[in-house]
């Protein structure tokens, strides 16, 4: 059995997955926190432009503002109520701010033994914007192999070894050519890692979660131009939607191949979702809070943490009232059978 966390950051990305092995991968970091504060924390904290991120959680008319933005999880928090103690491998999809956010603090409070980084030689951004400059030097410490108590690597579309094999973790991209076409746009969101998970199943088979962590258009005619990729990436059982499911000025081609059944997005402002652009089922850390996807062979079942939202979802479809889980801190959503 293992166990997927969408959790609710803000407008970055923190996914963990708590593997069979025994081992845990997070993909991304924001809003990790360790309630020790820097000079340079406290004024990141207390900056209007951190406000302005807690404060944008716009919702269309016909969609109900279930407020969970106001009350995001904080990563370091949310690992230690799991007894998790260790990260085996952190994942930098790429090196945006939304996706480092608390990455000082998060690594100061785990043993973190493997990054996997790109090599992307992204210039200095420094403080503003909502966050800390302190988390993008420790990043660049990283980057830049000055940080020698982790185990640093880059790894490309197909790439296959032990730090991630055993885990059913696959690198559908970046390509090196697109790693070295977003250093020369500066726009690094087709640097990013695309990763897909497969668990077995019972059948013989396989599940299929894929994380898309910023990929853009460049990104995924990659991925569908190859045959055996965009066998991979066939009718995936969940997507976390690319750039947190904003609506990008891309092409959604894409989702005519991936076709997922169900649909997470992440805290951006309900105007900048590209919500009707992905098939149902589509559920947003605004609506749900964290979500965790809990994984057998057999089946996987969808918790939430807003009661209010799972409360809704059911009564839409004529199903019982849901009835929290003391385990997860959750409500059960819905369930798919292999």
């Amino acid at each position: 059995m293992s166990r997927i966390h969408f959790l609710n950051v803000y407008e970055g990305d923190c996914n963990i997955i708590q593997h069979d092995s025994g081992r845990v991968s997070v993909i991304d970091v924001s809003n990790a926190d360790d309630h020790v504060d820097t000079e340079a924390e406290r004024q990141m904290k207390a900056s209007a432009a951190r406000q302005e991120i807690r404060n944008r959680n716009y919702v269309p008319q016909d969609k109900r503002n279930y407020g969970q933005k106001h009350i995001a999880d904080n990563p370091i928090d949310y690992l230690k109520k799991w007894n998790i103690s260790n990260i085996f491998r952190f994942v930098v999809t790429h090196p945006d701010m939304d996706h480092l956010d608390g990455i000082r603090d998060f690594f100061g409070a785990f043993s973190v033994t493997n990054v996997w980084d790109t090599n992307n030689r992204k210039p200095d951004v420094g403080s503003g914007g909502g966050y800390n400059g302190e988390d993008w030097q420790f990043y660049k410490a990283i980057r830049d192999g000055r940080n020698t108590e982790v185990s640093r690597h880059t790894f490309y579309s197909k790439d296959a070894g032990d730090y991630y094999s055993p885990d059913h973790l696959h690198i559908l991209a970046p390509t090196r050519q697109l790693v070295e076409q977003a250093v020369a746009s500066g726009d690094y969101n087709d640097s990013s890692y695309v990763l897909l998970y497969t668990p077995p199943k019972s059948n013989g088979g396989n599940w299929k979660f894929l994380f898309a962590g910023d990929s853009h258009d460049r990104t995924w005619q990659h991925i569908l131009n190859d045959q055996q990729l965009r066998v991979m990436v066939s009718n995936v059982d969940v997507l976390f939607a690319p750039h947190h499911g904003r609506d990008s000025a891309r092409s959604y081609d894409f989702l005519n191949v991936v076709n997922p059944k169900l649909t997470l997005f992440g805290n951006a402002g309900s105007e900048h979702l590209a919500y009707s652009r992905y098939p149902e089922i589509r559920i947003t850390n605004n609506q749900a809070g964290y979500i965790i996807l809990d994984i057998t062979s057999d089946y996987f079942d969808v918790y939430v943490k807003n009661e209010q939202f799972a409360i809704d979802f059911k009564a839409k479809r004529g199903w019982s009232r849901p009835l929290r889980n003391t385990n997860f801190d959750a409500f059960p959503l819905v369930r798919w059978n292999a």
